[in-house]
């Protein structure tokens, strides 16, 4: 089954289209995973593996899919990598799809070996794969043909960067009469045209920030048939209003992301009447789905 179709119908089975980003930052883990975490590589790491397991357990009955950053995890070196091949591992284990959000982007064989770990279980099964990638378009065509035709092999998808969420992202993304994120999405357009799923969505999406929500109607007209991934909702300022056009009337077309209003959820003075961190943690999930209601196609 190809990545859209994989996609909506796990989100059709959970009832929403959000995604809980695996964003660890170690001084702001629930104890007692925080203090292991502050002890060394190979502690923080049997921490994250703990934790992360915790956590998916939580997660898994409310949502579809999961984004974990790898950055978070590759600071600590082959210990991170090994608690990061254990975080996705896990996630599938419990049902979950796996986005993994690596933004890779580079030319000729290094995007073949990127491709190869994050989308084909690396070299003789080295690491698990995920379902989908985030690249980096930006080194030109070339160094996104080797995701392209991995996704292809692995019936994987690709979220390719169009418009992100950073303050700053104008500066390179507005330049230039069209736009360069134009140009980008224009390209996203045609590369996923004959890369569609039997639902009629292309396997090749795109990162379109959720604090810009006045451009996604923009980008969904030159990308309707690419499924949006709408990061930044919560800490970054997204919230759900605004978001509709990215979807359609079932609730199909984008997945919308937090990590840090889940992730420090247990810290929030309103829920400490709550005795557990897992507690607190799916309360917050359970406000972002019913946020997501009126614009998802889930009954209110």
């Amino acid at each position: 089954m190809s990545f859209p179709d994989r996609l909506f119908a796990a989100i059709s089975t959970k009832g929403t289209p959000a995604m809980v980003g695996l964003d660890p930052r170690f001084d702001r883990l629930p104890e007692p995973f925080r203090t292991e975490a502050m002890a060394g590589p190979k502690r923080a790491a049997d921490a994250l593996i703990e934790y992360h397991r915790s956590l998916l357990d939580v997660i898994a009955p409310h949502v579809a899919i999961v984004k974990p950053q790898s950055a978070f995890f590759e600071q600590l070196g082959d210990h991170g990598f090994r608690a990061l091949g254990d975080a996705v591992q896990s996630a599938k284990d419990r049902g979950l799809l796996v986005l993994m959000d690596a933004k890779r982007g580079d030319i000729g064989s290094t995007s073949e070996a990127y491709a190869s770990t994050f989308l084909e279980n690396g070299w003789d099964n080295a690491f698990p794969a995920s379902d989908a990638l985030t690249i980096n378009p930006y080194l030109g065509e070339d160094a996104c043909e080797p995701f392209l035709l991995a996704a292809d092999r692995a019936k994987a998808g690709l979220f390719v960067l169009v418009k992100t969420s950073n303050p700053g992202a104008g500066c390179f993304q507005d330049h230039g009469e069209p736009p360069l994120a134009d140009v980008v999405a224009e390209k996203v357009a045609d590369w996923g045209a004959n890369r569609l799923g039997d639902n009629g969505w292309s396997s090749v999406g795109a990162v379109v920030g959720a604090t810009r929500p006045e451009e996604l109607a923009h980008f969904r007209k030159l990308m309707p048939k690419a499924t949006i991934l709408l990061p930044g909702f919560g800490f970054q300022g997204g919230s759900a209003e605004g978001l509709a056009s990215a979807f359609n009337e079932r609730g199909e077309g984008a997945v919308v992301n937090a990590s840090r209003s889940i992730l420090f959820a247990f810290e929030r003075p309103d829920l400490q009447h709550l005795s557990t961190w897992e507690e607190r943690t799916e309360v917050a999930v359970l406000e972002m789905k019913e946020a997501l209601k009126p614009i998802s196609g889930s009954p209110a």
